[in-house]
């Protein structure tokens, strides 16, 4: 069983890979006008809006979705529960965050604030009416259909936002995008999934059982997350938090984007086997493996050629996000480790170890906030977020070895060719690509990102192959890599030998 589950796994990692960067595509397209059309500030504002409205859905996140996923039991009227409870809590957030924006615009001391926040109040209410049935795409491991519902969503907002952006070149761009795509979802959730829930409280005893460590797990995983937007807008205004939160989201783009899709296809499948640790250390080593040779030099691009993506993608008027993306891309490997390991422990049955880890790694943040973040501005703040990365690693490492039984060397193990390889990568780049000048056009500047990315690419995967080779070829990731591509290769010309009259 536990081989057919890691092939569902591996098959609804490749959707779910897809989905991200089909997402990730719209995001940067959307990205790219948007930063032209709006103002480093108009994107603060926002910030300064999103972060308290997240810090409330933190504060009412149960997460019943993955309660639903991890009880193997779940009858029909768990799911009723799990979507009444959402309602409830979408109605509880709107009134409080409606309660609470007057104060909020005078905490940022931006009065445009109270309007903005008003507006994407009504967001999480949308959010709570969604199916609850489309859960399912996920317990049962039907990850073509998931695909399909996660794209239709974003495909509206971004048909959305980037006309706005044109026709009012202000936040409201983006609050509108926030908010179209939340319903959006709602709409075809019931598209989507036949299952119409009703309102029922009958199994939240139960329910809250599990999900109560998953909410407080929200809300640090949310500090964890947010903390620099608070200090970043308190101290030194909507300007330098805008450049920050657009350089937060490109520098971890490439890892959290491969990362978070791959786990939500690996939850389900772990939670499946949960109950045989051989297997779930097999399948985890496996899952982690793949995570690492693909994310991990997707950091060290992102570090090498940051000094040409800023004012490719942003623009010139954004060159401070330079060093935050190279420092932030170095934070955004080390927190693709953390999520996988969040993650096998959730479906493991021990949300309470993700919740205290996290919750330490919180408090070194906040601690290293306050320290530099005043002085070094949001550098400081940057180099925070590293550094409580670095400093709480080894916390995560010792919980999945008590909770599973995972061993420190088999991170090692997956690790050193990956990470041997990206540092290799990134040395390379740096040393081949020029320094970039005010001098240069974008057509130069273009010219240059695009060689250093594909001399990135093949470094890096000669540097692999070259070390894979040496090791002698042991099973392992690449293995498994390069068996998928001659898969497809046979696959591809037997088609085309098919067609050939």
């Amino acid at each position: 069983m536990s081989n057919e589950v890691e092939k569902r796994m591996a098959h609804g990692a490749m959707w779910m890979v897809l989905f991200k960067f089909l997402e990730r595509g719209l995001g940067l397209i959307s990205t790219l006008i948007l930063v032209r059309l709006l103002s480093p500030a108009d994107f603060g504002v926002v910030a300064m809006a999103t972060s308290f409205i997240f810090m409330a859905e933190m504060l009412a996140a149960f997460s019943f979705d993955l309660a639903l996923i991890q009880n193997q039991e779940a009858t029909e009227e768990h799911y009723h529960t799990a979507w009444t409870c959402n309602v409830l809590l979408g109605l509880l957030i709107a009134l409080l965050m409606l309660g609470a924006s007057a104060a909020i615009a005078r905490f940022y001391s931006r009065p445009e604030v109270f309007w903005v926040v008003c507006a994407l109040a009504v967001g999480p209410l949308i959010t709570g009416f969604e199916n609850i049935g489309v859960v399912a795409f996920r317990k049962e491991m039907q990850f073509r259909r998931e695909f399909a519902f996660q794209l239709s969503r974003k495909l509206i907002g971004f048909m959305v936002v980037v006309p706005l952006a044109f026709f009012l070149q202000s936040y409201w761009a983006l609050v509108a995008g926030i908010l179209t795509s939340k319903l959006a979802g709602t709409c075809m959730s019931y598209l989507a999934h036949p299952f119409r829930p009703r309102f029922s409280l009958t199994k939240v005893r139960g329910m809250l059982g599990f999900s109560r460590w998953l909410l407080l797990n929200n809300i640090v995983g949310f500090l964890k997350e947010r903390s620099s937007d608070f200090v970043i807008g308190r101290l030194h205004g909507a300007a330098p938090l805008g450049i920050y939160s657009v350089s937060y989201e490109l520098a971890i783009m490439p890892t959290t984007e491969l990362a978070a899709p791959i786990n939500r296809a690996l939850l389900p499948g772990f939670a499946r086997i949960a109950s045989d640790p051989v297997a779930m250390r097999s399948a985890y080593a496996n899952a982690l493996g793949m995570l690492a040779i693909l994310a991990v030099p997707a950091a060290a691009g992102i570090f090498a050629v940051s000094p040409f993506l800023v004012p490719v993608i942003l623009g010139t008027k954004w060159l401070a996000a330079v060093p935050l993306m190279e420092i932030l891309a170095l934070n955004g490997g080390l927190l693709l480790f953390h999520s996988s390991i969040c993650t096998v422990l959730i479906a493991n049955g021990r949300p309470d170890r993700v919740t205290k880890t996290n919750a330490l790694y919180v408090v070194m943040l906040l601690i290293l906030l306050g320290a530099l973040a005043p002085a070094y501005g949001i550098t400081g703040a940057a180099f925070a977020a590293l550094s409580a990365s670095i400093l709480a690693t080894p916390i995560y490492l010792v919980q999945v070895r008590r909770s599973v039984g995972v061993p420190t060397h088999v991170y090692l193990r997956v690790a050193v060719r990956p990470v041997t390889a990206a540092l290799a990568m990134a040395g390379l780049v740096r040393w081949a690509l020029p320094n970039w000048t005010p001098a240069m056009n974008f057509a130069e500047s273009l010219g240059w990102l695009i060689s250093g990315i594909l001399f990135g690419m093949t470094s890096y995967a000669a540097t692999v192959s070259i070390l894979w080779a040496a090791a002698g070829r042991p099973d392992g990731t690449e293995r498994v890599l390069l068996e998928r591509l001659r898969h497809l290769i046979a696959k591809r010309r037997g088609a085309r030998a098919a067609t050939t009259p």
